[in-house]
């Protein structure tokens, strides 16, 4: 069975702690276990990290304590990931005033994970969105497909669960 490498959006971490909505706070921590038995390959980048710096002190001490414990792979914000995060701007994927967005889905691309995975339903996490991420990084020259998925569709897998 193949392990995918799988990039965690900031949205996921802050979901660990979200009791207003209990469904999406299980299903993350389920998710976390799989990330912690490394039925996945967890990543993460500097991005999720400054994200996480914005919480206020309680919570982010919290996420800070679980990404330790997860213990995902820290990756840079190379400058390909920053320009392929500027062309989903200048095309439109997501909004001009949603440039941390467009950042995750590069780095993912530019590293060539399998699978970003986000509770990000509006800007990330849809199939017309994950098609047009798709298609302005081919025009961009990467010939890379990145799924992107909620934390549900990989808790549920058969072979791992």
């Amino acid at each position: 069975m193949q392990k995918f490498h799988i990039y965690i959006e900031t949205s996921v971490w802050s979901f660990a702690f979200a009791e207003d909505v209990p469904d999406y706070k299980a299903d993350t921590l389920t998710f976390f276990e799989l990330c912690k038995k490394r039925a996945f390959e967890p990543y993460i980048s500097r991005a999720v990290l400054s994200e996480i710096q914005h919480a206020d002190a309680p919570l982010r001490k919290r996420l800070e304590e679980l990404v330790r414990d997860v213990k995902p792979v820290l990756l840079s914000t190379l400058p390909e990931a920053e320009s392929l995060s500027e062309a989903f701007l200048r095309e439109n994927v997501v909004p001009v005033g949603k440039p941390e967005d467009a950042r995750h889905v590069a780095i993912a691309l530019v590293y060539g994970l399998d699978v970003l995975v986000s509770w990000n339903f509006r800007h990330i996490v849809n199939i017309r969105r994950e098609e047009r991420f798709n298609a302005v990084a081919l025009l961009e020259g990467y010939h890379h497909y990145l799924r992107i998925v909620s934390p549900k569709e990989l808790i549920y897998d058969d072979e791992i669960s």
